[in-house]
Parts: C-alpha cells; sequence; structure tokens
C-alpha cells in the first residue's frame, strides 16, 4: 500500500488516502495524534505533505514512530512541509517575494498586506509546529529514520516523483524523505 497522509481533496491515483476529516472522504479516517489503524510491515510507502505542521511538536514523535512501525522494509517517507528558516529568511531579505507569492499561491486575502502580516498570518495557518530541518531531523532520528532534503519532484523512488504540491518558487517550502535506519 503507497499511503497518503493528511491528502485531503487530493487524489493520487494507486494511493490510499488517510485524512482526519471526514468531508475529504478518505479511504482511512484517522487522527495521526493517535496511533495508525494499520498493521506494521504494512506500507510501502508514505506521503505527508503539509501535514505534519498541523500537529503539536509534542505529538511528532509519535507520530513518526508510528510510521516506522507500519512501513514496510526497504519503504521511505516523503515530508513536505513549510520551512521555517526559507519563511523567515524571505522575511528579511526578499519581503516582496513573500507578499507576492502569498498573494499568488495561497489565496488567503491579506488586509494590510505588509510581509509581518505574512508571518503572522502564515504561523497560524501551518499549525501549531512550522520546523527547520535541524528541528525536524531532531525529532525523526531518535523515532528510527534517516532524513535527506531532497529537490522538489525529484526522489529516488519513482513513486514519489511528481507529486510535490507546491514549488519552490511559489512557496517556502522543505522537500524530505525519511529513510529507516
Amino acid at each position: 500500500m503507497k499511503l497518503s497522509i493528511g491528502s485531503g481533496d487530493r487524489h493520487h491515483p494507486g494511493w490510499t488516502r488517510l485524512d482526519i476529516d471526514p468531508a475529504c472522504s478518505p479511504d482511512i479516517l484517522a487522527d495521526i495524534t493517535q496511533p495508525l489503524p494499520l498493521p506494521d510491515d504494512s506500507v510501502e510507502l508514505i506521503l505527508c505533505e503539509e501535514v505534519v505542521t498541523q500537529i503539536p511538536l509534542e505529538d511528532c514523535a509519535a507520530f513518526l514512530k508510528e510510521c516506522a512501525r507500519v512501513l514496510a522494509p526497504g519503504g521511505a517517507v516523503r515530508v513536505l512541509m513549510p520551512n521555517l528558516r526559507k519563511f523567515l529568511k524571505a522575511y528579511f531579505e526578499d519581503p516582496q517575494w513573500l507578499i507576492d507569492t502569498w498573494k499568488n499561491h495561497v489565496g488567503l486575502p491579506l488586509t494590510l498586506e505588509t510581509p509581518g502580516e505574512v508571518i503572522n498570518r502564515g504561523f497560524r495557518l501551518v499549525g501549531p509546529f512550522m520546523y527547520d530541518l535541524e528541528t525536524f531531523t531532531a525529532i525523526a532520528e531518535p523515532a528510527g529514520f534517516e532524513v535527506r532534503e531532497v529537490t522538489f519532484g525529484e526522489s529516488q523512488r519513482p513513486e514519489f516523483r511528481g507529486l510535490d504540491l507546491r514549488k519552490p518558487d511559489e512557496s517556502a517550502s522543505i522537500y524530505l524523505e525519511l529513510w529507516p535506519r
């Protein structure tokens, strides 16, 4: 099984969708802050796009341990999420890019159209915790994963290629793959 966690309304052919929102009609309705309702070693690949930041920091380690538990030997996890470092770097070094990117790709209205508004709305939209590579790695490694930063749309695993939602020039995303150690 290839599992897309927090997929919302996005459908990837051949992937099983797991989501907490019944309105999305997921294949599996589940809360990822709880044990995943799947047997050990039952999932070949896991895609987590824009979902890890939706759970509190304290729940992320347990979630990643659950991913490790259900992942079959030779499996991998792809994680895409806002990158705290890129988000803040844009605020300081290219605030107009930050505003333009929000207006063109986030789609939620801005009242003042200032970099400060984008930062504040961005933090609230992302969820309880926004990661940088170092912080996420500090959680993923004890859960049993090697963390590799990867390029948009590319992967050693062909099944992950071309699935990424947010392009680098349209977002402050980071693209990661987790490989069991």
